[in-house]
């Protein structure tokens, strides 16, 4: 429970020098804990997912740049930080970004426990959702030349990750294709929701439009493309519209 100090402090940072670093922080958090332990997961299985040298290579490629992004957005972050006034401690009590707790809330069921197979496929499809919903961070007045990110790096990575999965499918069991359509059904709920609870603590009382402040921007229908696009049963998917 934060002090009352805190809290007087928070309210006055409620504008758009706090909302900044919460901005960056989400893009970290997604990068950091949904789509790079996707990617990990399709490179730790080259053969379950049928990766062939040229995409293991591009693949590796995509996870360094992520790696360096989230790099560059930490110091963006202490920077903003600075400039606020405002110290970590101010940022302890507000929860994780809403898809970042759902990955890790289902990935912890035991019965997961015996089944590493299927653990990969419920991270890959969060990424796969997480990289077609994520937005440049240039786009929210935190531009970075370190950053070099533009529309045409990130349609790249959500192209790489579309023929990834497409040339995986057809070897893929029965059973992770159906869980593949699921969990990105699930994910699709989790990045559809404006995660109200996350924007409210810092601006006293949440009312306030959150979708000026999240830099995720769920596009169902894009969403529904790139899993035709993959090969996915249309029949099996429940895409989440938007909230």
């Amino acid at each position: 429970m934060p002090d009352t100090l805190t809290t007087i402090r928070m309210r006055g940072l409620a504008d758009d020098s706090f909302r900044r670093p919460l901005e960056l922080l989400e893009a970290i958090e997604i990068m950091e804990l949904v789509v790079i332990p996707g990617l990990d997961a399709v490179l730790d299985a080259p053969q379950q997912f049928a990766l062939s040298f040229e995409s293991s290579i591009a693949l590796s490629g995509m996870l360094r740049k992520h790696g360096q992004r989230v790099g560059i957005l930490k110091q963006m972050v202490v920077e903003a930080l600075d400039e606020s006034g405002c110290g970590p401690r101010h940022l302890a009590h507000i929860p994780s970004a809403l898809p970042v707790r759902a990955v890790q809330s289902i990935v912890a069921y035991p019965r997961w426990s015996a089944d590493p197979d299927g653990v990969a496929v419920v991270r890959i499809a969060f990424a796969f959702v997480a990289v077609h919903a994520l937005t440049d961070p240039t786009d929210c007045r935190t531009a970075s030349r370190a950053l070099h990110l533009r529309p045409r790096p990130l349609h790249d990575d959500r192209a790489l990750l579309r023929r990834v999965l497409g040339e995986a499918l057809p070897g893929l069991s029965a059973n992770a294709r159906q869980l593949l359509s699921i969990y990105i059904s699930k994910a699709s709920i989790f990045f559809a929701d404006p995660g109200a609870d996350r924007w409210s603590v810092p601006f006293s009382g949440g009312k306030r439009d959150t979708s000026a402040s999240s830099l995720l921007v769920y596009n169902p229908d894009a969403l529904r493309e790139a899993c035709r696009g993959v090969g996915l049963d249309a029949r099996e998917l429940r895409i989440s519209p938007r909230q």
